[in-house]
């Protein structure tokens, strides 16, 4: 096996040990938020959500460099330029332990602030827990950049082995210290305790993955620095805009509609757009980025373009699924899942319209995935920065004056699907047609060819779903299943060839 097939092997195996973690993090915030609901009083679970909160927002200091560590690494580990790997390391981890030591600074003053002014109830408690969370987050924040390392030695199944210990570790230790009567404090401080664990773990994997690793503030450069931050403005921008989007949806419903209509819309319908979004982007994740990356780093342009190939038709086959499922089963879901109010009416049945054209929106985008991952391994990204940018600043000033001017809350939705639709469906594949001189118009034939082909595979499971929906768990989940198990091996015989098709059946030969 050569390099570049072991370095594909290992991203493969992180990417289905990333969906694997996906899953158990829906099944454990299945079971054990409604528990902490239930155990913590609503003042601590208020507690909570502030300093997560603030956590959340010091963690912006990010900047997206820890993705360019990925990056940039991959390209100098790809032609064993050590040097070059120790210098990127050195300077991104160093910059970060000065950013992580400043968030905590900021947090302490925070709590401070909050202690000293007096200004909210239990002002001790909260104070005592933003400062102790103040901690994790100074220890967490530079092992971003081990992350970004042992993903750059395209060692992602390290890191997704990780993740599921320290999930599971995280899910047990929160059940323990609340089923033994322990309260806000005690949690704060088992995170601690993680996060200090987390990085020995994480330092391990690091010299298992790159032996030569050392650090030495002597091998910090402020021209990679520069090069990072230009590379992770871009990314960073992309989150702002995804932020501007999704924040600002509620923002404009809760100052135009009642408060009640921001619940349904933010809580019902952007959670399962997210999860849609969040499902895909597991699938499609790093892992690709890193590849092509690897690949355009060797001037492999033939496999490339062969995995670009596929990652189009893996894309669409999963967020068609996707899309149709939460479509088509989406009603029974909801009405399951909210139940009836007093008036005899299901609560959540109101918001299925506007979850309809998000999942839309998030199909469209996710489908065309690989053009985004594209652009990140190429560092040419900026354009979707500024496309996303602008296309969602728009979105929302229309949404406001769609709703001002009486239109319901589907309208935010709609909003929201023809920004998708401008930015992911039109303008990035446009942008990504003219950098890979490829014509348009056949791009945009071969997309709707794979998604006409899903569209046929999911025959079968709509009628599977017309005969046997029901709005009951037990009927969903075996809806579920079956049209799954009809979806996927239709989608593969007709979008396939033979090769391909036995390369399929190979690996699962050798699984089983």
């Amino acid at each position: 096996m050569d390099d570049n097939q072991q370095h594909l092997k290992h991203l493969l195996k992180g990417a289905g040990l990333h969906v694997l973690n996906y899953g158990i993090a829906l099944v454990l915030g299945f079971v054990l938020v409604p528990y902490i609901l239930r155990t913590l009083s609503e003042r601590e679970c208020g507690i909570n959500v502030i300093v997560a909160g603030l956590v959340g927002a010091f963690s912006l200091a990010d900047l997206g460099i820890s993705a360019a560590v990925s990056r940039f690494f991959t390209i100098a580990y790809s032609q064993n330029n050590k040097e070059e790997c120790i210098a990127l390391s050195n300077t991104a981890f160093f910059a970060f332990l000065i950013l992580g030591s400043i968030g905590f600074l900021g947090l302490l003053i925070t709590a401070l602030g909050i202690y000293y002014l007096n200004i909210v109830p239990d002002r001790s408690l909260l104070a005592t827990v933003i400062i102790i969370n103040g901690f994790s987050f100074c220890i967490n924040f530079p092992m971003n950049i081990f992350i970004g390392i042992i993903n750059g030695t395209m060692r992602q199944e390290l890191i997704g082995g990780q993740f599921m210990v320290f999930r599971l570790l995280g899910a047990l230790t929160t059940f323990l210290i609340l089923f033994s009567g322990g309260r806000l404090i005690a949690l704060a401080v088992a995170n601690l305790i993680i996060a200090l664990i987390n990085m020995i773990v994480l330092l391990k994997l690091v010299y298992i993955s790159f032996p030569e690793f050392y650090l030495n503030p002597s091998c910090f450069q402020k021209e990679i620095l520069f090069k990072l931050v230009r590379y992770g403005m871009f990314t960073f921008l992309v989150f702002v805009s995804g932020v501007i989007l999704d924040q600002g949806s509620i923002m404009v419903i809760s100052n135009l509609i009642k408060i009640e209509a921001v619940a349904l819309f933010g809580m019902i319908a952007m959670v399962l757009y997210g999860y849609m979004i969040n499902l895909t982007e597991t699938i499609m994740g790093n892992w690709l980025t890193t590849w092509l990356t690897l690949l355009y780093s060797n001037q492999n342009k033939e496999l490339a373009d062969k995995t670009l190939k596929l990652a189009y038709k893996m894309s669409t086959c999963f967020t068609t699924f996707f899309a149709f499922g939460l479509i088509v089963w989406g009603r029974d879901f909801l009405m399951c899942w909210g139940g009836k109010n007093e008036a005899g009416d299901y609560r959540f049945l109101a918001i299925y319209p506007s979850l309809v054209w998000l999942i839309l929106g998030a199909w469209i985008a996710q489908c065309q995935a690989p053009n985004t991952k594209y652009l990140y391994a190429l560092a040419k990204h900026a354009f979707i920065a500024y496309a996303a940018l602008i296309g969602n600043t728009l979105a929302i000033a229309v949404a406001f004056v769609l709703l001002y001017c009486g239109y319901g809350i589907e309208s935010v939705a709609a909003c929201i699907f023809f920004s998708m639709l401008a930015v992911r469906g039109v303008a990035v594949p446009i942008y990504v047609c003219r950098i890979r001189n490829e014509n348009i118009v056949n791009y945009f034939l071969q997309i709707c060819s794979y998604i006409g082909r899903a569209g046929v595979a999911c025959l079968i499971p709509y009628i599977i779903s017309y005969y046997l929906l029901a709005p009951n768990y037990g009927q969903l989940v075996l809806v579920g299943v079956l049209c799954a198990v009809t979806y996927f091996p239709v989608y593969i015989l007709i979008t396939t060839n033979k090769t391909e098709q036995e390369k399929i059946r190979n690996i699962f030969r050798s699984k089983l």
